[in-house]
């Protein structure tokens, strides 16, 4: 499913070199969540063309879902 971050959103970066961190993501982004969720309780989060971890409890009350429109 396809967000819009409308407050700011902190995601966890789990990837070399830095093992675990902290990336912000701001207001007006766009990203795509995996509505899979794992179990440690986090969903994946595809921004700006990398993969980060963060909870659905956080995404919800800071994004709004951008509904896809098909062309015809």
């Amino acid at each position: 499913m396809t967000y819009c971050v409308r407050k700011p959103l902190q995601v966890i970066c789990d990837e070399p070199p830095k093992p675990f961190s902290f990336v912000e993501i701001m207001p007006g982004s766009i990203i795509t969540v995996n509505d899979e969720v794992q179990k440690s309780g986090l969903v994946n989060v595809l921004y700006d063309g990398q993969n980060f971890g963060s909870f659905m409890r956080d995404i919800q009350p800071r994004a709004d879902v951008v509904e896809s429109v098909q062309n015809s």
